[in-house]
């Protein structure tokens, strides 16, 4: 800031905090349509669902216990925005996610704003990362990685690394060179150290074992089936005669399932997923024609046919 260059901020959440929690009892605000918590807006002063748009008021008091002691967990752009604008008062703090970016043409004023120098500091979510070249930009810090690493899905580690690539190429543009400051509570990670080294061959040899090992892409195809249903009972019958049928047809070891996701219910309805992976060698053809199959004689079945049933071939 002294030397007149400009810093991002990235962190990979919007809002001000992830969860209000009581601080007497320990309830946390959840979504009345999903199994998530409300993340906390303050500039708007309302709890809002980032997965069905559920919207409440913030309550003065507990839900739970009537407790009026309540704490923020966690951290969102909103808040870091807020922190940076106490500590670096004479800076000129701007932020970028989905909602600083709603209006026509808000991206495009805050991108030219930065530009044109008259932002010191930007805090964003992954908007930032892509293909944006600002030649000022000498520091850019990258808050919390953990939340990226460790994440369930078998592309986790690769994401990652794509992202605190992508965010920390934003730095020292140009002739300047610039500085990268990684947050995390596993700074041995082999993933943070492979960003650090700009070392990609490491992160791919790790990452190609790994999927070898486990039977993942590019060794193995999968196929995504995701039940969905309002009652959960329903869902859960229809979901465990479907994996017991479709094992008996093309292998149990190719099916795994079906599991609840990390959110089970999203906007009243009630998911259930079943992995299919399939060797790159066998003839997929057969292999879809076996699922469809037995999607059709469930939707034929009375108890069964209200399940909806997405299949999704090479799931990003």
């Amino acid at each position: 800031l002294e030397q007149k260059e400009q810093v991002i901020l990235f962190q990979n959440r919007r809002g001000f905090a992830p969860m209000l929690e009581c601080f007497t009892c320990g309830h946390i605000q959840q979504c009345k349509r999903c199994d998530v918590s409300l993340t906390f807006h303050k500039y708007a002063n309302l709890l809002r669902c980032h997965y069905c748009g559920y919207v409440e008021q913030v309550q003065l008091a507990c839900a739970a216990c009537g407790s009026v002691e309540t704490d923020l967990k966690g951290f969102g752009t909103e808040k870091i925005e807020e922190e940076v604008k106490n500590v670096f008062p004479k800076a000129r703090v701007a932020r970028m996610d989905l909602d600083t970016t709603r209006g026509k043409n808000a991206y495009q004023n805050l991108i030219s704003q930065f530009e044109d120098k008259e932002i010191d500091i930007l805090v964003g979510t992954q908007m930032l990362t892509k293909g944006l070249d600002f030649d000022n930009v000498s520091l850019v810090g990258v808050l919390n990685a953990d939340q990226m690493l460790f994440y369930p899905d078998f592309r986790a580690f690769e994401r990652a690394y794509q992202l605190m690539a992508q965010v920390s190429g934003r730095a020292g543009r140009k002739k300047k060179r610039g500085k990268v400051v990684i947050q995390s509570h596993n700074p041995h990670h082999s993933t943070i150290r492979d960003v650090m080294a700009n070392d990609y061959l490491n992160m791919y040899n790790n990452e190609i074992l790994n999927r070898r090992n486990f039977n993942y892409p590019p060794f193995y195809r999968l196929i995504s089936l995701t039940f969905k249903h309002r009652d959960k009972n329903v869902l859960d019958a229809c979901s465990e005669s479907y994996a017991m049928n479709l094992k008996g047809v093309i292998g149990e070891e190719r099916v795994l399932g079906p599991e609840y996701p990390g959110i089970s219910r999203i906007n009243n309805f009630y998911h259930k997923k079943v992995l299919v992976k399939v060797e790159k060698e066998l003839s997929i053809t057969a292999i879809k024609n076996a699922i469809q199959h037995w999607i059709n004689v469930y939707k034929k079945d009375p108890s069964f046919k209200s399940v909806r049933v997405i299949v999704d071939v090479d799931p990003q």
